[in-house]
């Protein structure tokens, strides 16, 4: 991969910064319901949902796994049960391997760096600070009840930023989606899932940000 033509980097936090995305199906089966069964139906579920907005995996969890509509302020409810539980979850959850040594070399660099995540901005900045993540990232863009096209798309018109001088790391096709609609280089993040397995046009996958230091930037293995 040339890196001399990128000027902004873009992640996504679950699954490519934060090793959280299995504490979060945890909590959005524990935001529906205390029955195990049913919980870890929800927790199968939401583990092919990768990419996907936070509104759009609560509809889906109602519509395949309790299949009955919303009641009345069900939906509010359950999103407001999982902001609370996910924010813990990813409170939690550890740093993935390579995570800070990559966003320090690319700010070396003077690259751009953005976190855009699905998560609500101030639960985001919150769980980024308190993984002292913040000072290694130059813009921090949250989500909500739309798709991480819309948000990607978003964030490249307001700040001007020219797809063909980004990158984007994501884990999950939702991620590719959003990167292909946007016509951004996407870094493909898989720790062995075969997420990406038939996907073309796509830069990895790499098993982590340390991989793809260790080959793209020839940074050091962990330990080394």
């Amino acid at each position: 991969m040339n890196l001399e033509k990128i000027e902004v980097s873009i992640f996504d936090v679950n699954g490519v910064l934060l090793d959280s995305n299995l504490a979060n199906a945890r909590a959005m089966a524990e935001a529906f319901t205390d029955d195990p069964v049913v919980r870890e139906r929800i927790v199968l579920l939401y583990l092919t949902l990768t990419g996907i907005d936070r509104g759009t995996k609560i509809r889906a969890m109602q519509e395949r796994v309790i299949q009955r509509p919303f009641t009345e302020r069900e939906f509010e409810l359950r999103w407001e049960r999982f902001k609370s539980l996910g924010a813990s979850a990813m409170h939690r959850a550890p740093l993935l391997p390579g995570c800070k040594e990559v966003l320090a070399d690319l700010g070396r660099r003077g690259l751009t760096r953005v976190a855009l995540s699905n998560t609500p901005i101030v639960e985001l900045r919150d769980v980024l600070a308190s993984h002292t993540l913040e000072p290694l990232l130059d813009l921090i863009r949250g989500g909500g009840d739309w798709p991480k096209a819309q948000s990607l798309a978003r964030l490249l018109q307001e700040y001007r930023f020219q797809p063909e001088h980004c990158l984007f790391f994501g884990d999950g096709k939702g991620d590719l989606a959003a990167a292909r609609l946007a016509e951004v280089v996407f870094v493909a993040i898989d720790p062995g899932t075969g997420e990406f397995t038939g996907e073309e046009g796509l830069e990895g996958p790499y098993r982590d940000l340390a991989q793809w230091g260790e080959r793209v930037l020839g940074m050091k293995p962990p330990g080394r």
